[in-house]
């Protein structure tokens, strides 16, 4: 569908339709570049150190979010007596 609205566009003006027509063309991706990124991924996710500051960074809300239930559970007092 929008293939055909920017084909509809492209009739109507005559600078982009070259661009609509030749659109396949524009941006070649090899085929390696996929199991590349899924090796540099897969890389990254293995590193220790990267592992560590990944779990550090969402532990330190997590246990803000848990303390925060658990001082919920606490019944508030009526009144000072």
């Amino acid at each position: 569908m929008i293939r055909k609205v920017l084909i509809g566009i492209a009739a109507s003006t005559p600078f982009i339709a070259p661009i609509i027509t030749h659109a396949e063309t524009l941006f070649v991706v090899p085929t390696s570049t996929a199991s590349q990124a899924l090796a540099y991924v897969t890389g990254t996710l293995g590193d220790a150190g990267f592992l560590t500051v990944l779990v550090v960074a969402a532990g330190i809300p997590l246990v803000f979010y848990v303390a925060k239930q658990l001082i919920g559970l606490i019944p508030k007092a009526r009144g000072r007596r």
